[in-house]
This record gives C-alpha cells, structure tokens and sequence, in this order.
C-alpha cells in the first residue's frame, strides 16, 4: 500500500494479488462489495478510462479492507494521481509522506544486550498488544514460552536503559515499530540469538497445531544461477514482510518469522566434471 502513489497501479497489483490466492476473485464480486454494478468499471479505473469520484473512495476503502490509516492514505493517493499541477501534487505528496510508515531503526553497538535474550525482543514486540505500565505478572503470562516476573520486569528496564521504549499515555512503548541489528552489532551476537530462535522454531512443531504455525521443508538441487535467483526472491519476501509490519495497527499476537535456506552439500564444480549431470532443480518437499 505505502509503496505507491498511483491508484490505479495499485489497483491493478491488488487484483492480480487476489486473483492468485482466491481463484473465484472477480471484478463482479469486488463491484458488489463496494457497492456499485457496472463490473467493468474496475478495469476502466486501472485502464485510465475513468476516475474515481470523492463519493466512490470510501466504498473502495470498505471493499479493499483498508485501515482507518491505510485508507486516509489511499484517499490521498486518489488526489495525487488526479492532481494536475507540480504544487498540488507536491502538497498531497508532503501529506502523503507523513502517513509513510518510519524506516527501521538500525541498533548501535551500545545497545548490544537487547539481543541477549530472546525475550528482550518478544517484550518489546508485545507492548504493541499490551497495556504494560507496572503489572509484569500480565506480560510474563503473555508470551510463549512463558517467563518470569523477575524476568518481564528486568527486560521493560533493559530496554528503557537503551533507549528502546518509552511511555507513553501512562504505557510502555516502543520508540520505533520496527528495529533492524545493522553494522554496529557484532555478527557473531546476531548469529547467537538468531540460533536461540531456530530452537523456539523447533519447538513449535511440537507445541503449535498446523492453524497457528507455518513450518515447511525442501530439499532442492540447483544451479549457481537458480541458487542467486532463490536468495534474491528469499530477500523480497522479507521486505514485503517488513512492509506489511509496519503499516500493521490493532496486533493482537507475537510471532517470529525464521528464514532457513542452506546447503547440504560442497559444490560440484562442473568445468572438471565430465560426468552426466541430471537435471537441476529436482526438489523433494516433506
């Protein structure tokens, strides 16, 4: 949503998305969610061929299931796309900027502890869902694995010693939605709690139903060029993910993504190689 400032391209995007995922999306069944008949008019819109009016913006808000944030932005992304000056476009672009989520906070090498312990980063995550002020017993219940009182309570003043949260209205906040290790941490303390979380993600197999986790395997072979191509779309993913965090209101829950991606062999090194080589991109899924 926040990537763009035409509505139409967004349009367009949105429905190849649907489309995708839900088979039986259709122009006629988004035309009765929002309240109109012509099921053409949607394609008209992306096509150019006609423009939405001030009165059809918040049946399109229902219809795609904006936020109340997501929606005062498409609505000015409306304006952007039908603005026909450089200063009107310029005055809704500079509004349109302050709804932009804020870009991830790179930690500096001062606020290496946060990383200490797994829960200092799900603590943090859960002030978005709960009202912390001084009840800990609340937020040691919250998070799964469980932890202690003691624990809760030294986590909330860790992460105020580094600056990472603060309150607000009588609550604990993070100060940024989203936090990224940057340059600043050694790699060798990212790496450490990056294994601390791929035992969590172990544990969910066992502890989660098939509804409430995603965890998946496959065994592939593949070339150096596929092998780039799959990390750069493992990347993208990632993004999109990011992006989607940081439009995100009213969370309810804390999960963590864990992406796995290596080899399970040396590389053959085929300029040496005079053997026959099967095909490349078999893969074994479980």
């Amino acid at each position: 949503m926040f990537a763009y400032y035409n509505y139409r391209k967004y349009l367009q995007d949105y429905y190849e998305y649907r489309k995708s995922v839900q088979r039986y999306f259709s122009y006629r069944a988004f035309a009765k969610k929002a309240g109109y008949t012509s099921s053409g008019f949607y394609l008209d819109l992306v096509k150019g061929r006609k423009s939405l009016t001030p009165q059809m913006v918040p049946k399109f808000i229902h219809a795609l299931g904006l936020s109340e944030k997501e929606g005062r932005y498409f609505s000015l992304m409306v304006d952007f796309t039908h603005a026909e000056t450089p200063e009107s476009k310029q005055a809704i672009f500079e509004q349109m900027s302050a709804l932009l989520p804020r870009t991830p906070k790179a930690l500096s090498r001062q606020q290496v502890e946060y990383y200490k312990d797994w829960y200092n980063v799900a603590v943090r995550e859960a002030l978005s869902v709960l009202n912390i002020s001084d009840n800990y017993q609340d937020l040691a219940l919250f998070l799964n694995p469980r932890i202690t009182v003691p624990q809760a309570k030294q986590a909330i003043k860790l992460l105020a010693n580094l600056g990472l949260i603060e309150k607000e209205n009588g609550f604990w906040r993070s100060v940024n939605k989203t936090i990224t290790s940057g340059r600043e941490i050694p790699p060798f303390i990212v790496h450490d709690f990056q294994k601390k979380m791929m035992d969590l993600g172990k544990a969910s197999v066992d502890n989660y139903s098939t509804e409430r986790r995603n965890v998946s395997c496959t065994t592939m072979s593949v070339s150096a060029q596929g092998l780039e191509r799959i990390i750069h779309k493992i990347d993208s993913f990632r993004k999109e993910v990011v992006d989607i965090v940081r439009s995100d209101d009213h969370e309810s829950m804390i999960y963590e993504l864990n992406v796995q991606f290596f080899p399970l062999s040396k590389e053959l090194d085929l300029s040496e190689s005079s053997a026959t080589q099967p095909a490349q991109g078999e893969s074994d899924e479980t």
